[in-house]
């Protein structure tokens, strides 16, 4: 028996709609892939108005559950989203992979990574990332830009700034893709991961990032600034991303020193 909406609630309407769908999603009576009804359908079953219906599949949509498009209906998301793991193990699953960090990943999670080059060459670093690099503003370092797809889907937009003293005249400046990724190349320069930090924020995309990444209407993306360093404390990378927010989750952990239990 169809659940029925509460007209006299202080809820309004479309999002009592949209909390029966994602119930019903969550719960698994609504499967990966499969179509939802129709805004006419939605209608008839619940009494409500077809602006009712367009805002609750449009908060479905921004919450990553339900994907719509123009002309074929609207489906129940069936991409899982790519688990983005911090700790300070990070660097061990490339160097045991021989690939890119975000490739093992999305291997790793049945996925199948891919990647367009945007930009590869010298050039100014902007000034918020200017200080985690450790250089002036407007500072000349090697810049490479990619558009990392998963299945086929655009996913992240990833932009990475090297100083000189580690970039210049290495395969990092080279026009294609690093089939290694450049942390396994870094290393092979010779160079040393010692620590790293990661900052994250959540935003609204530009029109541009929301074209790029091929965004619905509502759709947040989360910009992770990923800065390593060596052994004396300089900066190897600033790693710039920005993620699509419905297509990732972000998972951190750590582990106590030689998995030393603490007390409470």
């Amino acid at each position: 028996m169809t659940q029925r909406l509460d007209p006299r609630s202080d809820r309004p309407l479309a999002l009592q709609l949209a909390d029966l769908l994602r119930a019903e999603i969550q719960e698994g009576h609504r499967r990966p892939g499969s179509q939802l009804p129709t805004e006419s359908e939605f209608q008839h079953i619940y009494g409500v108005s077809r602006t009712t219906v367009r805002a609750a599949l449009a908060t479905l949509a921004g919450e990553g559950l339900v994907l719509t498009r123009k002309g074929f209906g609207s489906y129940v998301r069936d991409r899982l989203p790519l688990r983005r793991v911090s700790s300070t193990h990070r660097h061990a699953s490339h160097r045991d992979s021989g690939k890119p960090e975000f490739d093992t990943e999305a291997l790793a999670q049945g996925q199948v990574p891919s990647r367009r080059m945007l930009m590869v060459g010298r050039g100014p670093v902007p000034y918020d990332i200017a200080g985690w690099l450790g250089v002036e503003p407007g500072a000349e370092v090697v810049i490479r830009k990619r558009l990392q797809l998963l299945d086929d889907v655009p996913a992240v937009i990833s932009t990475s700034y090297y100083p000189l003293w580690v970039a210049d005249g290495t395969r990092l400046e080279s026009s294609g893709a690093l089939p290694e990724g450049p942390d396994n190349l870094i290393e092979r320069l010779g160079h040393r991961f010692a620590r790293g930090v990661e900052l994250l924020r959540t935003r609204m995309p530009s029109p541009d990032e929301a074209r790029m990444l091929e965004l619905d209407a509502g759709v947040p993306v989360a910009r992770m600034l990923h800065i390593d360093y060596d052994p004396e404390g300089r900066t190897l990378q600033v790693a710039d991303d920005l993620y699509a927010g419905d297509r990732h989750e972000f998972v951190f952990e750590w582990a106590e020193p030689d998995g030393a239990v603490t007390d409470a």
